[in-house]
């Protein structure tokens, strides 16, 4: 059955205790938001911990702290969820001893008994064992073998995880599926996923996958277009992956068009809680000006992100959080289950649901001159909060001079974008710095900065004036 926007929040949301009102996002649950009803199944995800063992090869790295994958763990807990997942790259240089810390964090904060299930999945840096790294702690072939995960993964994974290895395998949690696939040498060939949709299907009668139902795909890389369309009687499916470090605070981390992906079903990247707590937002906005995407490269803001997905009957809703400083990255995604036209998490639908970032009332650019080398000038943008419903995540700043055609454009950033609403170092204020020698002709220089979404919707500009 096909239901619209008006007939979900009728139904679904309102039996979930949200309120319907006008002008409410309604595939973001509003703030202060709580379910009247316990989910189905609620479990959390890390991706990309990337933990590092020590020269000494029992401690860990002093660059690589396990506090944020502790932090993470004890969230899980106070959450009480029924299932804890890893999409892979635990094992920063492939070492089983990276493996042993989320391990013995995992029991530190849960204990031995009346655990979670737990869902491992081997990415590419647990097979680094063979680099130098390893190879230089552990130099004799022996030993090697048994500190380095590549040499046996199978063995290692099942001592340490306490599960059979298979490169395709299939779980069931609380009457949920979850099918996974663990990274191989023969993972950039491309040959790997269509046996691993062959297995899904060949498990669609037993499983009962057809349906409203949703079930879990996992993987520490993307799927392509072959795969999706392999299933694509199956919109139920959700995949989840890692591997590219994007942001959660970025709502395009949401793939569910018609792109490579195929836009059969929604993928979601999950955000990393890297090693050196940095997520880069790798792609520039689509509205941001070709010629000055290059500002965009290598802009890397401290992350540490973990995500919790709660299953209901009727929708799945996704919590997604900074273990680093804390709280939330916003709003909750929430996804009705069924059938609909249009997809809700196209991204033209998010687009309807976040709306525009704007500025506040009473806010204002401020410029100055810098005189140290290379000369220079500051705008200093205060943080575009006057929307809750709609965060920030990157300004563009036009300046003109004497000739309108010479205008110049930067885009950069919002200030702490990457963590918590509230949690913004030096209170969300942008800092974008201008070279002098790049900037129009003209003693009199128009500065305007309009903000943007992740998605790329813009809010109302606020301009000033610099005597140049």
């Amino acid at each position: 059955m096909l239901l619209n926007r008006r007939e979900f929040a009728k139904s679904s949301l309102a039996a979930l205790g949200f309120l319907a009102l006008p002008g409410t996002p309604v595939f973001a649950a509003p703030a202060g938001w709580k379910p009247d009803r316990k989910p189905n199944l609620v479990f959390g995800i890390l991706s990309d911990t990337h933990l590092l063992v020590g020269w000494d090869g029992k401690s860990p790295h002093r660059d690589f702290p396990l506090k944020y994958v502790h932090a993470a763990m004890k969230l899980f807990k106070r959450r009480n969820i029924d299932a804890f997942v890893h999409l892979g790259d635990a094992a920063h240089r492939g070492a089983v001893r990276e493996w042993e810390f989320h391990k013995e964090l995992f029991r530190d904060v849960f204990g031995k008994r009346n655990t979670p299930e737990t869902i491992v999945i081997v990415g590419n840096h647990e097979y680094y064992g063979k680099d130098a790294r390893i190879k230089k702690i552990w130099p004799d072939p022996d030993k090697w073998k048994e500190n380095a995960i590549c040499a046996d993964v199978a063995r290692h994974y099942e001592r340490v995880w306490g599960a059979p290895y298979k490169e395709f395998f299939h779980k069931e949690v609380k009457g949920c599926h979850f099918f996974g696939r663990h990274w191989t040498d023969a993972e950039y060939d491309g040959t790997r996923e269509g046996p691993f949709s062959d297995y899904i299907l060949s498990k669609a009668g037993e499983c009962a996958l057809k349906g409203a139902k949703p079930f879990f795909i996992l993987s520490h890389r993307r799927h392509h277009f072959r795969f999706c369309k392999s299933l694509k009687d199956y919109p139920n499916a959700i995949a989840f992956m890692g591997h590219w470090h994007q942001s959660n605070a970025d709502w395009k981390t949401i793939y569910c068009d018609r792109d490579s992906f195929g836009g059969f079903f929604p993928h979601v990247e999950v955000g990393a809680c890297r090693f050196d707590g940095h997520n880069g937002m790798y792609r520039p906005l689509e509205t941001v000006q070709p010629e000055d995407s290059g500002s965009f490269k290598g802009s890397y803001m401290p992350s540490r992100q973990a995500m919790i997905v709660n299953v209901y009957d009727s929708m799945v809703v996704f919590e997604r959080h900074e273990v680093g400083l804390g709280g939330k990255l916003g709003p909750d995604w929430v996804l009705p289950l069924g059938e609909y036209s249009p997809h809700p998490f196209s991204q033209e639908e998010l687009k309807k649901t976040i709306g525009e970032p704007q500025f506040g009332r009473n806010a204002k650019l401020a410029v100055k001159r810098i005189s140290s080398a290379p000369p220079r000038i500051q705008v200093r943008i205060p943080l575009a909060d006057g929307n809750p419903g709609s965060r920030v995540y990157a300004y563009e700043v036009a300046v003109t001079g004497d000739d309108p055609d010479a205008r110049l454009c930067k885009s950069a950033y919002s200030k702490g974008c990457n963590v918590a609403p509230g949690r913004e170092p030096n209170r969300g204020i942008t800092e974008v710095d201008i070279p002098v020698a790049e900037l129009p002709a003209g003693k009199k220089l128009a500065i305007a900065v309009r903000p943007f979404s992740s998605l790329g919707t813009a809010g109302h500009p606020i301009s000033t004036v610099f005597r140049a």
